[in-house]
């Protein structure tokens, strides 16, 4: 009866809200359950808490001097010289994630799953005792953009040389 007094009162926002109504009852009686909300694993959420608001919550920074993530940062796995330096980047390894194994699982996450293609095959994920030493030895310059461009520029040198060897079968 209610349904039908709620019609009759507005023709507008009445069909919507008639829905919304018997929705809700069904729900009620148990005919109709609701989805479940997503839930995030721990290394997505603190990668959305600590890292996405500058990175980018999918690995895509804006045009900024913070670099973007998406499908390049696999490159620095290439050296030992730029796995150690994403460990650490003063945005890494002194990061509020203070656990050895959640700052592993989101520099993992963000290598391989937001490396793409750029993440050379057999690179091997962080452990727990590798983040625990690198973090002790941040990378102290004045100028981290120059460096960050040294590294890579390195790093992408070996990963040419790495495909050329595999592509000539040497």
């Amino acid at each position: 009866m209610l349904l039908i007094l709620f019609r009759k009162e507005r023709k507008g926002t009445s069909a919507t809200l008639l829905h919304i109504m018997r929705v809700a009852i069904m729900m009620m009686v148990g005919t109709v359950s609701p989805s479940p909300a997503a839930t995030l694993d721990r290394a997505t959420t603190n990668y959305l808490t600590h890292c996405g608001g500058c990175h980018g919550i999918e690995g895509i920074s804006g045009r900024t001097f913070v670099p973007e993530l998406r499908n390049h940062v696999g490159v620095f796995a290439c050296s030992e010289e730029g796995r150690h330096y994403l460990a650490r980047v003063p945005g890494v390894s002194m990061s509020l994630i203070r656990n050895d194994q959640e700052l592993a699982d989101v520099l993992n996450l963000v290598l391989f799953r937001m490396g793409g293609e750029s993440t050379p095959l057999g690179t091997k994920p962080y452990s727990v005792q590798e983040i625990h030493e690198l973090r002790r030895q941040p990378v102290a310059t004045t100028d981290i953009m120059t460096l960050r461009i040294a590294v890579i520029q390195r790093a992408r040198a070996l990963c040419l040389k790495s495909t050329e060897k595999n592509v000539s079968g040497g």
